[in-house]
């Protein structure tokens, strides 16, 4: 028998078991490295598994305990090692740094916790809250906070919203943070708001009488007095709902009066119920003044004198590109109308401008320029008769009505003028002037005005044209028509009337309305003819679209890596500096 055949003896089988242990005992180390780098290789990769994978979370949570289970043997087996780290010098040394790190980090997280605490607070402090968005879209109008001071009883705000979808729970976001702040700002009475969500709860918006969703209820608690506000579309607006809509809504529960806002008809006037947004009527117009709690109706003058005679007088009477002349029987009932205190808005068109409406502006020492004005320095572009008005070319002096304007929109304009200089205009018992004018918008040093019939030539002909610059907004303050004595009422006072001048009517059009400022400079010259000034200057806030929609899982992986990604490399990097250091 060959001896390759027979079999190992037994002392030859120990010798060989003896050898491998032998060889562990010597590897040891790097055995123990594997395992501590599986043991955190297996929580990590665990954890990261449960938060963004939700479908197989479960083995997340395995490969967690697995981790863990892991770290505890290896605990437990090098025992002598963990406590030679921990009580030797370097160990120490970690141990020290390990609590210096994690009591600057807590530190950190309570003194953030407790600022963000402090400014989400209703009482918070004006310094803690700052917004740096350009619009300052965050923090309410200074006009806004005046309205809300002005409160007389306790004000509940109830939310129809819906947030099943990522897109609805972003808008209810953005009205909550607004709604906070209304909130944070009623320092005088109680402001509070709720969300419910029509789908989950039909019987509540049933009791309001809402039928119309997204919509906000505004409550006076006292009164019951309650003001639906329907939601705009959140695929075509900005905002779901706007400060101006609750400002609107607490206006009208604190029994604000609503005030008359009359558009003369019968003379070619612009039709306020023509909506069609590539049109020349002034429907958004009428939308955006109805949203400002105003009553809006169209009458003729005979219509209004009707009115005059019932004592029932219109905040503001609305001229708005008069085509055919007015009669003596008109210009008298607007008179009249003024001479009782009320105001008047006239917009006027380029050399289409009746000779009545010029006489009646000739009272108030107004004059109606010739022509069309032509800016060579500022202009929309292909058409100098379509003007520019902006801020920065010192176009727009500084005026309640055209507060924070950067630009106007004025396509096709005529001029205006004084037809007296102030030096020569009358003044009452106690030194009132009868007449104030004040330029809203100019145009520039290069502008004339000709006549559009030579529109092919644009050039300034000195024998024909009208050299510029020229007011083509014109505010007036009057307590009578020139050559005529002011009007003392039963109580003693003087009447008073302004007038509101625009060398253009298709700015406030559908069509342009919504370009530049324009349709601010209408609802904004309301405000002020009416003598709302609280409302004066709360508009919607433009803004950028920066909405970021997220699934839940996204949302995780942008929170826990947030939190934990950076700590845990700069933890592991450390680890691993240190091991290979020691």
């Amino acid at each position: 028998m060959s001896m390759d055949n027979k079999r190992p003896s037994m002392e030859s089988t120990k010798f060989n078991f003896k050898k491998l242990f032998d060889e562990i005992k010597e590897n040891i180390t790097s055995i123990r490295q594997g395992m501590v780098l599986a043991s955190i290789s297996s929580v990590l990769l665990g954890f990261f598994v449960w938060i963004f994978f939700r479908d197989i979370s479960i083995i997340g949570l395995w490969m967690m305990l697995a981790g863990i289970i892991l770290s505890l043997l290896i605990g437990f087996i090098s025992w002598k090692n963990i406590i030679f780290f921990i009580f030797g010098r370097r160990g120490r040394y970690g141990i020290n740094t390990s609590i210096i790190f994690l009591a600057s980090l807590s530190l950190i997280i309570i003194l953030n916790a407790l600022l963000f605490w402090l400014s989400g607070r209703p009482d918070s402090p004006e310094w803690m809250r700052i917004d740096t968005t350009a619009t300052k879209q965050f923090i309410l109008e200074d006009q806004a906070i005046k309205v809300i001071g002005n409160l007389n009883e306790d004000v509940k705000i109830t939310v129809f919203m819906a947030t099943n979808t990522p897109e609805k729970n972003a808008d209810w976001r953005a009205t909550e943070d607004l709604l906070l702040e209304f909130k944070r700002r009623s320092k005088k009475v109680s402001l509070d708001y709720e969300k419910i969500d029509p789908e989950l709860d039909p019987n509540a918006a049933s009791n309001y009488g809402v039928n119309t969703f997204p919509s906000i209820v505004v409550e006076a608690m006292d009164s019951r007095r309650s003001q639906i506000i329907p939601g705009r579309n959140p695929d075509i607006e900005e905002n779901v709902f706007t400060e101006q809509d609750i400002i609107t809504g607490l206006l009208i529960v604190n029994q604000i009066k609503q005030k008359q806002v009359i558009f003369l008809t019968g003379h070619g006037e612009r039709n306020i119920t023509d909506f069609d947004p590539n049109s020349s009527g002034m429907g958004l117009i009428y939308t955006d003044l109805l949203a400002q709690n105003y009553k809006v109706l169209s009458s003729t003058s005979q219509e209004l004198a009707i009115l005059l005679s019932e004592n029932n007088i219109p905040a503001v009477v609305v001229i708005a590109g008069a085509e055919s002349d007015f009669t003596l029987q008109d210009s008298a009932i607007i008179s009249e109308y003024l001479w009782q205190g009320g105001t008047l808005l006239m917009l006027i068109e380029p050399e289409s401008t009746p000779d009545g409406v010029k006489t009646f502006l000739y009272k108030y020492g107004v004059a109606v320029g010739e022509g069309t004005v032509f800016d060579m320095a500022s202009f929309v572009a292909p058409k100098p008769n379509y003007l520019q008005i902006k801020k920065t070319n010192g176009q727009l002096p500084i005026h309640e009505i055209t507060t924070d304007f950067d630009v106007l929109y004025l396509p096709g304009s005529s001029f205006l003028a004084s037809t007296i200089s102030p030096d020569t205009v009358p003044v009452s018992e106690n030194g009132e002037p009868y007449l104030k004018h004040v330029p809203l918008a100019f145009t520039t040093l290069e502008s004339w005005a000709q006549k559009v019939s030579d529109v092919e030539d644009l050039r300034y002909d000195v024998e024909t044209d009208i050299l510029g610059p020229f007011p083509t907004i014109l505010a007036v303050e009057a307590i009578s028509e020139l050559g005529k004595t002011p009007i003392e009422k039963e109580d003693g006072t003087i009447a008073q009337t302004s007038i509101v001048v625009v060398g253009d009517t298709d700015f406030a059009s559908n069509k342009y309305s919504g370009s530049a400022k324009n349709s601010d400079l209408f609802i904004n010259s309301i405000n002020w003819l009416a003598k709302d000034f609280e409302l004066i200057s709360i508009r919607p806030k433009t803004q950028a679209y920066r909405e970021l929609v997220l699934t839940k899982s996204e949302r995780d992986f942008i929170r826990w890596s947030g939190w934990l990604l950076m700590p845990t490399l700069v933890t592991i990097g450390g680890f691993i500096s240190w091991w290979r250091r020691r």
